[in-house]
């Protein structure tokens, strides 16, 4: 699993059953389907410890009846209604979290050895505003920043 971003922080407030409902609901109000590999993937991002990739949702999920590419659509139409939030990497993998309501975050991302850290906050009301005045509405952002953390950096020059 993803070093890094841990849900036991108290970032998301709630426990693995809770997320796992919250999100059945909201998948319900944005009339998606709740499938069983839907459900599975579902229970797999509600107990991580941090953001995971689809091959890891996937091999986590166990029993088999999961395939990989029910495992990228599922994300993919999680993404577009909300419940999972996308965490692009530098190099075109993508890592999801479940998302918990009211609750938004960006990450600083490790490039040399993965490690994910949450970063407090997010004020992006400049450019929503400036958006808003260009006449965009419902709007969203994905942020990540990309470095070299400590560890890496000790290495580096040791």
């Amino acid at each position: 699993m993803t070093q890094g971003h841990r849900h036991e922080d108290g970032c998301c407030g709630e426990g693995p059953h809770t997320r796992i409902e919250a999100a059945v609901g909201r998948m319900k109000e944005k009339s998606l389907r709740v499938t069983t590999p839907r459900l599975a993937m579902l229970k797999v991002l509600a107990e991580a410890k941090g953001p995971l990739s689809a091959e890891e949702i996937h091999s986590s999920a166990g029993d088999g009846a999961l395939d990989l590419v029910t495992v990228y659509r599922g994300l993919e139409a999680l993404d577009e209604a909300g419940i999972v939030q996308r965490h692009p990497l530098e190099r075109g993998r993508s890592l999801y979290a479940l998302i918990a309501a009211g609750h938004h975050h960006h990450h600083i991302i490790c490039r040399r050895c993965g490690r994910i850290d949450r970063l407090p906050g997010c004020d992006t009301s400049r450019l929503e505003s400036a958006a808003r005045s260009s006449g965009f509405s419902d709007l969203t952002h994905i942020m990540e920043i990309y470095g070299i953390c400590p560890t890496c950096n000790l290495t580096a020059h040791a």
